[in-house]
């Protein structure tokens, strides 16, 4: 650690004077995170963790009981929405509205929005910058004016089912197996080895399987995974030196802020910035070389000469960011090796932490995004079977004869979700892989469409998943083939960061764009074969703790059935058990009780035989629930066959950004 370029740790120095610095400098450190914004707005959260207990005797009742002794106060504002994000959102908002939906001579989705016919709901996940995002693509959307502000709280909903739909929460054997994932990544990825001269099980173990041909085609460029990442972490040490270059000619003491919050500058109003430095949303000097700096310390630990590959996200992230926004620092050649290197490691990283085998990706992400595949088929149906309670706003049909409308029953839905990385990357494993082929349960993607997907190395920001359906009204309504669905894909805002001067930022369009969509779908898809679809992986994303919920009947996943078969081999037997027991125990006391009058023994010999019929009963059904599909339907009222009634009716929803 350094104070103002100076190292705090100075073997001349006394160790209390060590600690005082060493206090002045995280003082100094807090004051600035404290002063960079105010705490208000969608970006701000606080949490309160408890860090220390204590056991105290309560004289009253003589009962031990714990108290919260220490707490760690943790706040956060969040991530905050650029100018640049925000402009490139509002881009591809007014390109959806060209390519997705037709401009007729009666008037494009602008008309029917104006006139309540189109009905368009808009979800995110708790996040600021998400909500922000959405507003600003609505705002391209539907060309609307003004600040985002009111935009938001118009038109982006926050509520509490999509957050569990939208925020990567999942439970808790999800976070066990990405956990898992990302202690194999770190074993796997920081070996040293020659990736052109190893063979094909060395790099499959290092990025999985030849089919992940994004993952090989980055670990190629890496090279050597080791050399690679000491190659990053000396770039880092470079990049904070000379921050701490910098520092040198400035008093942390005499920082203050230009108005608005961009930037620093003298002690005199008027004078230049100290330094000629004006830092990117209001952030100081002092705070960047501090993101850094704990960014190159936790990268590599020496003591155990290993690396944290889960701070390889956060590199590319760090340095796309600066690059973009502070390339003024004197830095931008070391930022631009930094993020060469960054990146194709980042690529070999990131698509792992959600499953490194096939079967991994598709079992983590029918798990996490199994409540929005469940709104994904709500929405599907609710399109083709044209329910009109659905919709929020409707025309008063009642006064159609003085609406200056031609096309009074010409109607749209959309369906626009905003969420994380996450979530996108656990969508489209489940969409690529099929959890059982082997019953012709294939992916609703084409060839070409699974080959764009495992080409693309990166889901940047703003990356789609679009789901159209279309209905022929020439085919007979019980022909599967009236409803049609198209799915679509891109990337996002894939290109290489890259900063120009202000006057070429106003004339360069380009800079606002994201990749054009592709159709990776099957041509001819029908609605009734993605519902199938969507319904075999929602069953599927089912944990063990749910299984009880599920049939054991022929139209369940296999891997639906081994769980719950091995959730009721290893539960359900001590359970019906232990009711064994427990009746046994009855019978005995019941003998014990008719002992006193005879004239009541023959009704408790009634009640013994009973009491037998049903733990005889007990029993038959825990071997019935192992039989075929027509004997345990026949073993009498089930709840677990009124359970997957119900879920056959569920529910799905159309993809956005």
């Amino acid at each position: 650690r350094k104070l103002r370029g100076k190292d705090v740790f100075d073997k001349e120095k006394s160790e209390d004077v060590q600690m005082e610095e060493m206090s002045l400098y995280n003082l100094y450190h807090l004051r600035d995170v404290l002063e960079r914004w105010k705490i208000v707005g969608l970006n701000r959260k606080l949490q309160i963790k408890p860090r220390a207990w204590s056991e105290s005797l309560n004289p009253a009742t003589g009962e031990f009981s714990l108290h919260c002794t220490e707490v760690q106060l943790i706040l956060k504002w969040g991530g905050n929405l650029t100018k640049l994000g925000e402009r490139q959102a509002v881009s591809l908002g007014e390109r959806f509205r060209y390519q997705m939906y037709p401009d007729t001579p009666g008037g494009g989705i602008l008309r029917l929005h104006s006139t309540f016919r189109h009905d368009l709901k808009i979800k995110t996940s708790d996040e600021g910058r998400v909500m922000k995002t959405a507003a600003a693509f609505a705002k391209g959307l539907l060309e609307l004016e003004g600040d985002i502000a009111p935009i938001l709280v118009s038109l982006v909903h926050k509520e509490q089912d999509s957050l569990h739909m939208l925020d990567p929460s999942g439970n808790k054997e999800v976070k066990k197996e990405l956990e898992d994932c990302k202690q194999r990544i770190n074993r796997n990825l920081q070996t040293d080895f020659e990736v052109a001269s190893s063979s094909v099980a060395v790099r499959e173990m290092a990025v999985g399987p030849l089919v992940l041909q994004s993952l090989h085609t980055a670990l190629k460029k890496v090279g050597n995974p080791r050399r690679h990442l000491f190659e990053i972490l000396a770039l880092l040490k470079a990049l904070v030196e000379q921050f701490e270059e910098m520092l040198d000619v400035m008093q942390s003491e005499d920082e203050k802020r230009i108005e608005g919050g961009e930037g620093l500058r003298a002690s005199k109003d008027g004078d230049d910035a100290l330094s000629g430095i004006k830092i990117y949303k209001g952030e100081t000097l002092f705070e960047l070389t501090e993101r850094w700096r704990n960014l190159y310390l936790t990268l590599y630990d020496e003591d155990t000469d290993t690396f944290d590959l889960s701070r390889i996200p956060d590199v590319h992230d760090y340095v796309r960011f600066d690059i973009l926004h502070n390339p003024h620092l004197l830095v931008a050649p070391t930022l631009h090796k930094l993020y060469e290197k960054a990146k194709v490691m980042a690529d070999c990283v990131v698509p792992q932490e959600y499953g490194v085998t096939i079967e991994e990706k598709r079992d983590i992400g029918t798990k996490m995004c199994r409540a929005l595949l469940e709104k994904i088929k709500y929405d599907l149906i609710i399109a083709r079977t044209d329910n009109q309670v659905d919709m929020r706003y409707m025309i008063n049909m009642d006064y159609s004869a003085d609406l200056p409308i031609s096309t009074l029953g010409r109607r749209v839905r959309t369906r626009l979700y905003f969420t994380s990385e996450s979530h996108l990357h656990t969508l489209i494993n489940v969409l690529r892989f099929a959890y059982d082929e082997e019953n012709s349960k294939n992916s609703p993607l084409s060839k070409f469409g699974k080959a764009v997907i495992a080409n693309a190395p990166e889901l940047c920001y703003l990356t789609q998943i679009i789901i159209r359906l279309f209905e022929d009204r020439n085919k007979d309504a019980s022909d599967p083939k009236r409803y049609r669905v198209e799915i679509l894909f891109s990337p996002g805002a894939a290109s290489p960061p890259r900063h120009s001067s202000d006057i070429d930022r106003d004339n360069d369009s380009s800079r606002f764009d994201t990749d054009d969509v592709e159709v990776i779908s099957k041509e001819s898809l029908t609605c009734q074969e993605l519902e199938e679809y969507l319904d075999d992986s929602i069953k599927a994303g089912f944990t063990v703790d749910e299984g009880d919920n599920v049939s054991m009947t022929s139209s369940a996943p296999r891997i639906v059935k081994e769980k719950v078969a091995k959730k009721r081999e290893l539960n359900t037997v001590p359970e019906k058990l232990k009711e064994k027991e427990t009746l046994a125990k009855a019978i005995g006391t019941v003998r014990d009780e008719a002992t006193e009058e005879t004239a009541q023994r023959a009704e408790v010999a009634a009640c013994v035989h009973e009491v037998n019929q049903q733990m005889d009963s007990t029993v038959g059904g825990l071997e019935l629930e192992n039989c075929s599909k027509d004997n345990f339907h026949e073993a009498g009222p089930s709840g677990n066959a009124s359970v997957v009634q119900a879920a056959d009716a569920v529910a799905a929803a159309v993809v956005g950004i």
